[in-house]
């Protein structure tokens, strides 16, 4: 007999059997409806992560940690296309004969174990890939209640669902098992990730100017993004258990569903089928009899083993997030990862104006033992550090990706002997006395993608080579109001790693009258170029192009050659605000600026721009409400 034949029960038996089979159309309308959700709910989240990997720009990636960016962006797609493929299915309402091949690719497991034990296993390997999951994701969740509510579906996992598996009957074991995995599974593999990273990714791309530069949300977003995506091998290992293990539950019930229902049409057919039901209302069992249980020895092992695993890493969780040690005020949020009872604060904020701190207890503030060592980003804002933070506070930190630093008053800013941190991946310096480039800056993070020095207007006009040099990686480059008067030709020249194309290059409120003609970036990369409230009579016009923005506001440009495409006027692709050429209506597309430095996105985009905060410009929209100016 074939894995896929029926047995021939025994006539005393068939009561049992019918009455199984009611069971499981009992479940036939929920679960066809959970089917038809999920499918339909996990298509669109998968192909939503595939639009993702697909235009997120390389350079990124390293910012959030990816591992095997392409490799994942394949797995995404086979995912997405699973799930369509189960909701054709599941709207076809396919019988148990169209997959029939379901019952031939598992027969040679089942000469291996039985049914049961393939259960047992398959949730075994679950809980573990699923208990891993809810560690990494306790590492970078800032949000408490939504990490423990993680842990918890997890819990339900194990304390619950085994019971099942001691059922004497096979139709629960067979049923029920997979209708709470797949259940379970659907909240931990898309619910969960819809709400906590596809929902605020979503704002952002909608909303890019509000949150680009919101350090709080960005900052979390990048957080949870960092959870979210396959970031080692075994990260990428549990989060394939995960998803397939997911997906084979719910379409293994819906085949089950399929199967009894066409055993039932077939007896209900049948010539026997009245003397069958009349001798079925006699022996069959009540259906609560059927979730009966059976103590087998090692079934109940099994079962005592989960249990102990659910309540105790619903224990550590629950001290992970409520009895831990309090961070102090300078933390904006932290996490609860498991394991430790000390702060862990994620973001780190001092204003030594606001707090009444001496720049000289920056150290204090910043000492593992207050903070914990898990910090991603530190703010110091109005502190005076005319030598800049010394290197060595921030040895610890070895997970850090963000620092900034600002209204400091630095002059200068040695390297020593230590060095920024390798996971470093965003700095700003802005606001700062510097009559040069701080020489910690001579050597920069591997992973550096984004690098701001931002009003210095009495720095050095010549930055020396070695520095461009260290910068070619940095696809982000920002050189805003430090006295530039010519672009640096080791700017130009300096090769670029391929994967680190340049595809930022801020250059505004500089003094620079010419671009050289000899400069010939990678137009496909390079997404953004702001030469505005410079000295430019004449633009780059070879730079202008669909897809990409080139600004030149506030620049003495009295005329647009004829090659230039007008739609990139109208589109405000070519910028021209405050310039000649706007000021004798050469076209409709301009916008008033409040001030010379001040451009129109730049106003309430949630950072802080000093030339911004004047009445004329609304006080930079409330931008710098945070940073105390009286």
């Amino acid at each position: 007999m074939t894995p896929c034949e029926p047995s021939k029960a025994p006539a005393t038996l068939r009561g049992q059997s019918i009455a199984a089979i009611d069971v499981a159309l009992l479940f036939h309308r929920p679960v066809r409806v959970l089917a038809l959700v999920k499918h339909l709910a996990s298509s669109v989240y998968f192909t939503f992560v595939c639009l993702l990997y697909f235009t997120v720009h390389s350079v990124d990636f390293s910012m959030v940690d990816a591992f095997a960016p392409n490799a994942t962006l394949g797995l995404m797609v086979c995912l997405a296309l699973l799930h369509a493929y189960g909701l054709v299915r599941t709207c076809r309402g396919d019988r148990a004969g169209r997959a029939r091949f379901g019952c031939h690719r598992v027969a040679s497991l089942d000469r291996i174990l039985s049914p049961s034990s393939q259960l047992v296993l398959f949730h075994l390997v679950n809980i573990m890939c699923q208990s891993f999951q809810a560690y990494h994701i306790s590492q970078f969740l800032v949000d408490a209640v939504l990490a423990f509510g993680f842990v918890v579906v997890v819990s339900v996992n194990c304390l619950v669902t085994p019971w099942f598996l001691l059922s004497r009957h096979k139709v629960v074991r067979q049923l029920v098992v997979p209708l709470l995995e797949s259940i379970l599974g659907f909240f931990l593999s898309t619910l969960f990730p819809c709400y906590v990273f596809v929902y605020p990714a979503f704002l952002y791309a909608l909303r890019p100017r509000t949150h680009q530069y919101d350090p709080y949300f960005t900052t979390q977003l990048l957080l949870v993004t960092r959870s979210m995506i396959v970031s080692s091998p075994l990260d990428f290992t549990t989060k394939i258990v995960i998803q397939f293990s997911s997906y084979m539950s719910l379409r293994k019930l819906v085949q089950s569903m399929a199967d009894h229902q066409n055993r039932r049409i077939n007896q209900v057919s049948s010539n026997h089928s009245s003397a069958l039901q009349s001798q079925c209302h006699i022996i069959a069992p009540r259906l609560t009899q059927l979730f009966q249980l059976r103590l087998r020895h090692r079934r109940i092992v099994y079962v005592a083993c989960t249990f102990v695993w659910g309540v105790y890493i619903l224990t550590v969780s629950i001290a992970a997030t409520w009895h831990r040690h309090s961070c102090p005020s300078t933390c904006v949020f932290a996490m609860g990862p498991w394991w430790t009872s000390n702060c862990q604060c994620a973001y780190v904020e001092i204003n030594c104006a606001l707090a009444s701190t001496n720049a000289s207890t920056i150290g204090a503030h910043l000492a593992p033992a207050a903070i914990g060592n898990m910090v991603y980003a530190i703010d110091i804002r109005r502190c005076a550090l005319p030598h800049g933070l010394p290197l060595t506070i921030l040895a610890p930190f070895q997970s850090l990706f963000r620092l900034y630093i600002t209204f400091s008053n630095m002059t200068e800013w040695h390297a020593a002997d230590a060095r920024l941190p390798d996971s470093l991946t965003t700095l700003y310096i802005r606001y700062s006395n510097l009559t040069s480039v701080p020489a910690v800056l001579a050597s920069l993070p591997p992973r550096l993608v984004a690098l701001v020095l931002e009003g210095a207007p009495a720095m050095s006009p010549i930055i020396p080579d070695t520095y461009l040099q260290a910068w070619a990686h940095v696809p982000r480059l920002s050189l805003v109001d430090v006295n530039l008067q010519t672009l640096p030709m080791a700017l130009l020249t300096s090769p670029r790693p391929a994967t680190q194309p340049l595809v930022l290059l801020d250059l505004h409120g500089n003094h620079l009258a010419s671009i050289p003609p000899a400069w010939q970036p990678d137009l496909a990369q390079l997404k953004t170029i702001d030469l505005s409230a410079n000295a430019l009579v004449d633009g780059p016009w070879g730079m202008a192009k669909p897809g990409g923005t080139l600004e030149m506001s506030s620049n003495p440009i009295a005329v647009v050659p004829s090659t230039v495409d007008p739609t990139l006027l109208t589109k405000r692709l070519v910028v021209l605000d405050d310039t000649p050429y706007c000021s004798s209506g050469g076209t409709m597309a301009c916008e008033p600026k409040c001030a010379r430095l001040c451009e129109a996105k730049l106003i309430g985009d949630r950072r802080c721009d000093w030339p911004c905060y004047t009445a004329a410009c609304n006080f930079d929209g409330g931008d710098c409400d945070t940073f105390g100016f009286g």
